[in-house]
């Protein structure tokens, strides 16, 4: 029972991390397509930056109910 704990824990987070990197993706294409530096660090500092700032309850809240 346990298990299932953790797992559902990971869970959460890999698909509050895939939500984010979907969220700032298409900025960061375009910065990819404009400017070719090491944009891809900086895609992922911001996706776990809003994976960690966002109100995911209140997101739950308006899109589940």
């Amino acid at each position: 029972m346990e298990d299932r704990k953790d797992q559902g824990g990971w869970l959460k987070y890999v698909i509050r991390f895939a939500l984010s990197c979907a969220a700032v993706f298409p900025v960061y294409a375009f910065l990819y397509l404009t400017f070719p530096a090491s944009v891809f660090a900086f895609y992922l500092i911001t996706a776990i930056l809003v994976m960690v700032f966002t109100p995911w309850d209140d997101l739950k809240k308006k899109f589940l109910s």
